[in-house]
């Protein structure tokens, strides 16, 4: 499962290169101006400079849509090995249990790059508490594309609606951005993952258990997933184990 994410060439560069850049783009053309922000998960209104939240709420936006790209490509492109390892014997279960292993492997790693970087960049306050947030924020996304993997039909439109998805809820929660505070959005599956990693940067508050209203999303992703999975592989496998089964009926007399 690991080794299909190494050769995604484009995801890859998108984690390592496309990430660092992005937050020094960030630093550079952000407003710089220091304002009050209400942090949800601190529960306290703090001074910070806009240019430093933009750089964190920009950067959360892109590490997930880079992941839930990652997470579809592979669920998408092991459809074929998946109905075989299926009619092989292998437990639906099992199956999604490794894929999912391989997203929080890829998920944490990916939030230890992204902390690093913010904390070269940030007077980052919490740093293990920025890293959760930015974990649990992670596999939310990873989830999201393991299951548009299991029910989209093609590549782009996958692609598609990982990037929508991630700009409308990140854009919409984007303190530096919003203007009115728009009823639902504690709602949106990135709302408990960013209030969070803006009360660890900026605050010496704990979030606590504040993001596990991304949990919450991230276990009804997986839920959806498991069954598009068991639903597609039992479909696909009837259509393959018909054909075998009519090979070995004897042949009718004249």
């Amino acid at each position: 499962m690991l080794t299909s994410h190494l050769r995604n060439r484009l995801a890859m560069a998108l984690a390592v290169f496309f990430l660092p850049l992005w937050i020094q783009l960030v630093r550079i053309s952000a407003y710089s101006s220091v304002r009050r922000f209400s942090f949800a998960a601190a529960g306290v209104q703090v001074s910070v400079d806009t240019n430093q939240v933009a750089q964190l709420a920009c950067v959360l936006n892109a590490v997930t849509t880079v992941i839930g790209f990652m997470m579809f490509m592979a669920a998408i492109k092991a459809r074929e090995m998946d109905q075989r390892l299926v009619l092989a014997g292998y437990s639906r279960v099992q199956l999604l249990t490794a894929r999912f292993t391989s997203l929080v492997v890829v998920a944490a790693l990916l939030a230890l790059y992204v902390t690093a970087l913010l904390w070269l960049s940030l007077p980052v306050r919490q740093l293990w508490w920025l890293a959760l947030s930015l974990l649990v924020a992670n596999v939310t996304y990873g989830a999201l594309g393991i299951m548009l993997g299991s029910l989209m039909g093609g590549e782009l439109e996958g692609f598609f609606i990982v990037v929508m998805v991630s700009l409308v809820d990140a854009g919409l929660q984007n303190p530096t951005v919003r203007v009115v505070d728009l009823p639902g959005l504690d709602a949106l599956p990135l709302h408990g993952a960013l209030q969070s990693a803006l009360a660890s940067a900026f605050t010496p508050v704990a979030p606590g258990g504040y993001m596990l209203r991304t949990l919450a999303w991230c276990a009804a992703l997986a839920i959806v997933a498991l069954a598009a999975f068991c639903i597609r592989t039992r479909l696909r496998g009837a259509v393959l184990a018909a054909p075998s089964s009519r090979e070995h009926e004897p042949a009718e007399g004249p």
